[in-house]
């Protein structure tokens, strides 16, 4: 059901694949294009990070990396065209446990306005 709470929670989550992938961390243009102007980040590292963080991961990114392994994608309709996603994720043998808020900016288009990583306990 395209641009219903189930249409708009999957193209939310397909975003949110598409900014893990190594093809889309590793170019700057195409990672910014899924950031927000006002995109905020409290990374798993513990810092704060805005929209600079795009040149930052695309360059430390390589396309031929090991991808970075999602678990347990859940996602929910906050309000119209607003959708909160949860997961866990795995890189370089680190676990986060994550949260991203996505923003319909056109139909079909969504972009991350923010996102937590928290390192998974041990």
């Amino acid at each position: 059901m395209a641009g219903g709470v189930d249409g708009q929670v999957a193209e939310a989550m397909a975003a949110e694949r598409e900014s893990l992938s190594n093809a889309c961390r590793s170019d700057a243009q195409r990672l910014g294009r899924l950031l927000a102007p006002d995109f905020h980040e409290f990374g798993s590292s513990g810092g704060e990070f805005g929209r600079e963080v795009v040149d930052l991961v695309a360059a430390a990114t390589d396309p031929e990396d090991e991808p970075i392994r999602v678990e347990n994608l859940r996602g929910w309709l906050i309000a119209d065209g607003v959708v909160m996603l949860k997961y866990t994720s795995e890189s370089a043998g680190r676990r986060s446990n994550r949260t991203s808020l996505w923003r319909r900016v056109a139909p079909g288009r969504w972009q991350m306005f923010h996102h937590q990583g928290t390192p998974v306990a041990t």
